[in-house]
């Protein structure tokens, strides 16, 4: 689990991990977005459905638990599979959050893709990354080394680079 956004009194508030941070993070009293569709403290076993697809209603795109919020978020190759909807949740959940004063893990199952890429994409939301993709991807991967998002996930962000800033 790796700090990427520090607080106004110089403290990591926002961090990033994947599936073995959960359990520390949520015992510490962190708020946790878990940018996953499969796995451990997924949408699919949050909801518990065991279908390919997740049931059709209310928490379709996402399910929220108090301090908890699980995206149905696939890592496809394809953009397309990307919901808007899913991401903009994530972001809001991050911002609810932050705001409260929480501390925030954003994760995902390997901690490569999804998750740090939500973590990017709320970074460049708030304003802290003004620059292009290309270098918001240095900038980001120097503070999140492990930072290598499948195609899918990297050409949503890329695609929504500028957008993001008016959401």
């Amino acid at each position: 689990m790796v700090g990427v956004l520090d607080g106004s009194d110089k403290k990591p508030v926002l961090f990033v991990g994947d599936d073995t941070d959960d359990g520390k993070a949520e015992k510490s009293g962190f708020a946790v977005l878990c940018a996953c569709k499969d796995g451990p403290h997924s949408h699919r076993q949050i909801l518990g459905y065991t279908s390919l697809g997740a049931p059709k209603g209310k928490d379709y795109y996402f399910v929220e638990r108090g301090r908890r919020m699980a995206l149905n978020l696939i890592d496809a190759d394809d953009p397309h599979f990307i919901s808007e909807e899913v991401i903009d949740a994530g972001l809001k959940f991050i911002d609810k959050h932050l705001a409260a004063g929480d501390k925030v893990l954003v994760h995902c199952n390997a901690g490569h893709s999804r998750g740090p890429t939500m973590a990017m994409l709320y970074l460049r939301k708030v304003g802290e990354m003004p620059y292009s993709f290309k270098s918001g991807e240095k900038v980001f991967r120097a503070l999140y080394p492990k930072y290598d998002p499948n195609a899918g996930m990297r050409h949503y962000a890329r695609a929504h680079w500028n957008g993001v800033l008016k959401g």
